[in-house]
């Protein structure tokens, strides 16, 4: 059985994924979360919860040994695309650096470091090469993205000076149960809150900007379908649906599965949002058997969760 250490496993993505990982009954799951930090998505689960932050160096490392960690899946982030430059530096003191101290203990302990990234903002602004390949340049726009790629360096250093046994994914726009609809992150979510209580959707710009969205539980699935590949390691993933949506597509596909026009107020474009960002999954689907759901069908799912309360 492999043993699991994820840090921010309580929120959206991580939630999912644990609920994901205890279908297989080959994990034991550990969660790192601060006293601060709201765990009711993963309540009642059959997993161990720790109480700490990420800078408490020492603790960290003690719960690593003591249970014998196999692999450790890093999701925390207190950043969002449009965070400040106080944000990041905040970012730096509590994540990114005590990040750095973690990576050489998993080194030095043989322990897999799996780093979530970002499939969108790290990549920047991009008119041509779409779909983008995981070996395309890195070129963030944003504190977000930056913080992003400063972790991926990190990571690749590690491994070239002290050999951390890494997976670096960049999962594009994720959506579905468990989202906070009523949140600030995350188009299909915060439109369906708008929605269901009646009203317009903010949309930043004139609605042309692309994503690649990807349903939480093909998500899951891709991730728990690669943690269970012994030899794959070392290597950074693209995980998406591969396929571009634009924000009036969100807004179309909104209006069909609620059965109403969608009310919508549009404002200038923001500087750290970037144009187009559609991902090449490739060596995914090279690795794994993934077939993930249309964006009409996951959208529908979500909608119709959402709106009969589950």
């Amino acid at each position: 059985m492999k043993r699991l250490l994820l840090i921010g496993g309580a929120g959206f993505i991580g939630s999912n994924l644990v609920k994901a990982l205890l279908k297989k009954g080959i994990f034991s799951i550990h969660l790192l979360e601060p006293t601060f930090a709201n765990v009711s998505r993963v309540e009642g689960l059959n997993i161990n919860i720790h109480r700490g932050l990420l800078s408490d160096v020492d603790k960290v490392q003690s719960i690593l040994l003591n249970n014998k960690i196999d692999i450790v899946i890093h999701l925390v982030s207190t950043l969002i695309p449009g965070s400040s430059g106080d944000d990041f530096e905040n970012e730096f003191i509590n994540i990114t650096f005590p990040s750095l101290r973690l990576m050489d203990f998993c080194a030095e302990n043989k322990i897999k470091f799996v780093y979530f990234s970002s499939g969108g903002t790290i990549y920047g602004n991009r008119k041509t090469n779409i779909p983008i390949k995981e070996n395309s340049e890195i070129a963030p726009i944003s504190y977000y993205g930056w913080s992003k790629q400063m972790m991926e360096n990190s990571i690749l250093f590690k491994n070239r000076t002290k050999n951390l046994e890494y997976l670096i994914l960049r999962p594009s726009n994720p959506y579905g149960h468990g989202q906070n609809i009523h949140g600030k992150q995350g188009l299909v979510a915060v439109a369906i809150g708008k929605i269901l209580s009646g009203q317009e959707i903010e949309v930043w710009g004139d609605g042309s900007s692309v994503r690649d969205y990807i349903y939480i539980d093909d998500l899951s699935k891709a991730i728990v379908c690669l943690l269970m590949l012994d030899n794959v390691y070392n290597k950074t993933i693209n995980i998406g649906s591969g396929v571009g949506y634009s924000v009036t597509d969100i807004i179309n596909a909104l209006d069909e599965v609620s059965e109403e026009k969608v009310s919508v107020e549009y404002l200038p474009s923001r500087s750290v949002d970037v144009s187009a960002v559609v991902l090449d999954i490739s060596l995914l689907k090279e690795l794994i058997d993934f077939q993930p759901v249309s964006l009409k069908e996951g959208i529908s799912r979500f909608y119709q969760e959402e709106r009969n309360g589950k």
